[in-house]
This record gives structure tokens, sequence and C-alpha cells, in this order.
């Protein structure tokens, strides 16, 4: 099973838009996903009901309690697991860190069931952010183009840094910060970009994504970008979202 944290510490940047298009690009590939949802909004959570007689399934904040897990993450059907947000999920950020390493063990308790798991980071620097970081194999970074949600990136390299160097999480790879939202008749989007790329040009991804009303809708009905498509803004979100989606799963070989 590998790992892959979806992370920024700024709210509203697509990332939870970002895990739930993953997951159903690599359920569409074959893949067995189990998905770990670290932000108290639980937007993750939101996007996957349980079935009917489904049981309830393992909480986040209990990935924080060291040993065995009793409980097994919550199954959605034969590709897809849960690990669903919780409130306890608020006091974590308030524990030492020592319980940093300890999500990473306990989600290597299921590396048998699962080929994929992905986890939707909360949008803050601290403990959540760090813990999902130094489970994770993989990290990639979806940012929107604006002069304050750009300011934040470097707080978040600096914090992948620590857990690299810190004896947290030495093999963790960036696949690469993701731009997300991209409004390319603005003048202000524009620029933004340009300084985005001229401060972090190797590691961003060509597969930027514009900000379009279909995928809202998409996720509103609980369901990928890439179905049910209709008109030409719809065919390009469905374009743009598929091919940046497997160029993530892509690299994680």
């Amino acid at each position: 099973m590998k790992i892959l944290s979806i992370a920024n510490q700024k709210g509203g940047v697509g990332k939870s838009t970002l895990s739930v298009h993953i997951a159903y690009a690599a359920i569409e590939a074959g893949l067995r996903v189990l998905l770990v949802d670290m932000d108290k909004q639980g937007s993750l959570s939101l996007s996957f009901p349980a079935p009917a007689d489904a049981e309830l399934g393992l909480f986040a904040s209990r990935l924080y309690v060291p040993g065995a897990m009793e409980t097994r993450p919550q199954v959605l059907n034969d590709h897809l697991g849960i690990i669903r947000a919780d409130n306890a999920l608020l006091s974590i950020d308030k524990a030492e860190n020592e319980v940093i390493r300890q999500p990473g063990q306990a989600l290597r308790q299921f590396a048998a069931d699962y080929d994929l798991c992905v986890i939707d980071t909360p949008p803050l620097l601290g403990i959540r952010l760090m813990a999902s970081l130094a489970a994770a194999d993989y990290v990639v970074t979806p940012v929107s183009i604006g002069l304050y949600e750009l300011a934040g990136v470097a707080d978040l390299m600096a914090t992948i840094h620590v857990i690299r160097t810190q004896g947290f999480n030495p093999r963790l790879k960036h696949i690469g910060i993701l731009p997300m939202k991209v409004n390319s008749r603005s003048t202000d989007a524009r620029q933004a970009l340009a300084l985005l790329q001229k401060q972090y040009g190797p590691i961003i991804l060509k597969e930027a994504l514009a900000e379009r009303a279909p995928v809202k809708k998409a996720i509103a009905n609980r369901r990928p970008v890439w179905t049910h498509t209709s008109g030409e803004g719809h065919l390009k979100a469905a374009h743009e979202w598929r091919a940046a989606c497997t160029a993530i799963l892509d690299r994680l070989n």
C-alpha cells in the first residue's frame, strides 16, 4: 500500500476535491483505495456516504492511539474503504510530538487490504498535518493561484523539509505543486502563477486545473467530473481533471 497525502495548510484550495478525484481515478485503474479524513470539516467523509448496512468503522482520531487497531476502516465497497473524521481530531493538535509517527504505524496495519491510501489533511500547520506527512510515501500540494494563497507555500515546504530531515519520514517524496482554480482571464492570476513558477519552477506540475463550475456540480452529485459530461466547459474540466489525476497516480510508480 502506498500512502499519498494531499497537503496545504490553507483552506479552500481544493484538497478534498483533489482527494476525491484521485480516489475515483485510482478505483477506475483497478486499485483498492483507503481514504483517511484528517480534516475535522469532514468534506472527504461527506463525499462518500456510508451504505445502509455498513458498520461504523474506525475514526481518524484513533490512529493516534498506540497499539493494534481493534476496529477496521469502514467498507464502502470492494474497492473502497474510509477512515472518517471525528470531533476528537480537534484535541490532537494539543498532543505532544511523540504522536506524529503513530498514524503511519497504524495505517500500515491495513496494507494487505489496500493498494493506495489517500490522506486529506487539515487546513493548518499542526500535529495532524505533520502526522499525515510522516505517514506518507508521497505528498502533492494543491495551491490556489492568488497572492494570499501563495504566501503559505513556503511554510509548507519548510514543514516537508522538517519531516524529511528530523527523522520523522526521510522517505517522503514531494510529487509537486498542482496549480488549482486557475483563472486564465485574470491578469492577477496570471502574474501569481508566473511568480509561483519563478519560485518553484521544477516542482510545478504542468497539469494546472482551471476553476470550472462543472467540478462543483460533480462533487455535489458525488461523482467524478469526467462522467455525465455535457457542454464544452464540462468536457474541458473532464479532460483537465482526468489528466491531473492520472499524472499524479503515474508519479506514484
